[in-house]
């Protein structure tokens, strides 16, 4: 135990020196946490739109004006003609072109004229169809472009309910005897789906995941290029102690970053911590068995601080793209469902985004912390094997 105990205490000495070491646990985290934090998002804001109008009546012009006076859309005014409406997509300056037909007026009116039959009301002229309005949309980015669509359909369909409610309420009918269903939605967990709530515990996987596994490569590696490795080897250490004894700080590390992203989710982003903190813990070290055996495993394979941070970086790139952060998973060919079983960042960064919103424990997630527990022994102790035959 005291072997542990010194080299642990040596490692600590070894961080306090390193400036780059502490710049790298302090201020990258911190940094990336503000700045990915409201960058990273999949809301879609401030999408630039022009509108054709050919019919030029009061009801297209209030169309017009809700689309103008919504802070999701930039309006870029009116155009002129099509080729105009095309040209400006074509050089970039709209993402979303919308045409109102010269008949829009007169297909409102008829789509919203309430007849009664057998004392009944119903809608004269939806049967065919109502008014129409045609959409160009900029596909190349083809999730800002859907998600956009989406919310001019959103808006345009409420605006359309309003009318026909203004209409009905004329002569004394109310909206909900005229539709056939009506849906009473509650959203839990995020009532004000902020992407920021979903988005953020994923970022803080990342963090952790980066500065355990960079900073425990790194120690290996730096004492490998100064000949110090060597030197310990000859010491009464074994292998293990070497390898324990220097995971074992960074990771204290990973778990403190871990807290600070914590907390700047609680203060900055009021985004809830509705778990158990001693669950988090638990589900930490589980899961930091994997990111520090990466780091390990690459020691041993690499010779300079360079090529650990490519190796590292390699790992790093398909656990990210793997794991559900930019892309459900459930979206992804059956095949890579499949492989990404084996990637201990989906599991975790799963175990904080329900931790954080729902509050789930032990009982909802055991099978995940399983699935992190295998993946960590396993990828920590081949990484320790490979280190007792690199030093023997």
């Amino acid at each position: 135990m005291n072997l542990f105990a010194t080299v642990i205490w040596k490692e600590f000495n070894q961080i306090k020196r390193d400036k780059t070491s502490l710049r790298m646990m302090i201020a990258m985290p911190m940094v990336q946490m503000m700045v990915l934090g409201y960058a990273l998002t999949t809301e879609v804001k401030h999408t630039p739109i022009a509108i054709l109008n050919h019919d030029g009546g009061p009801r297209s012009r209030a169309v017009s004006e809700t689309i103008a006076h919504n802070a999701l859309f930039d309006y870029k005014g009116p155009a002129v003609s099509e080729a105009d409406l095309r040209s400006q997509l074509d050089h970039g300056r709209i993402k979303l072109g919308l045409i109102i037909p010269a008949d829009f007026s007169r297909s409102l009116e008829k789509a919203t004229r309430v007849e009664l039959g057998n004392g009944a009301p119903a809608l004269g002229a939806l049967s065919k169809g109502g008014a129409r309005m045609q959409l160009w949309v900029d596909g190349q980015d083809a999730n800002s472009a859907g998600v956009a669509r989406g919310y001019l359909g959103a808006i345009l369909n409420q605006w359309a309910m309003r009318q026909l409610a203004s209409r009905l309420e004329a002569q004394g009918i109310r909206l909900d005897q005229v539709l056939p269903l009506a849906t009473d939605a509650s959203v839990l967990f995020n009532p004000l789906l902020k992407s920021s709530w979903y988005m953020i515990p994923g970022i803080a996987v990342i963090l952790v995941t980066m500065v355990t596994a960079l900073l425990t490569g790194f120690s290996i590696v730096k004492e490998k290029e100064a000949g110090t490795l060597e030197q310990l080897m000859v010491t009464p250490l074994k292998p293990i102690h070497v390898v324990v004894g220097k995971a074992v700080p960074f990771f204290i590390v990973g778990v403190a970053e871990l807290m600070f992203a914590l907390m700047v989710a609680r203060l900055r982003f009021d985004v809830p911590f509705r778990g158990s903190y001693f669950a988090l813990l638990v589900f930490s070290s589980a899961y930091m068995l994997s990111s520090l055996g990466i780091g390990i495993f690459t020691s041993t394979v690499a010779r300079t601080q360079q090529q650990a941070l490519f190796i590292i970086w390699f790992f790093l790139l398909f656990f990210m793209l793997l794991s559900g952060f930019f892309l459900p998973v459930e979206n992804m060919p059956h095949w890579v469902q499949i492989v990404t079983l084996g990637n201990p960042v989906r599991w975790f960064m799963h175990v904080l985004r329900e931790m954080f919103l729902k509050g789930s424990g032990f009982a909802e997630l055991w099978r995940e912390g399983l699935y992190m527990l295998a993946i960590g022994g396993t990828v920590f102790s081949f990484a320790v094997l490979k280190f007792n035959r690199k030093a023997g």
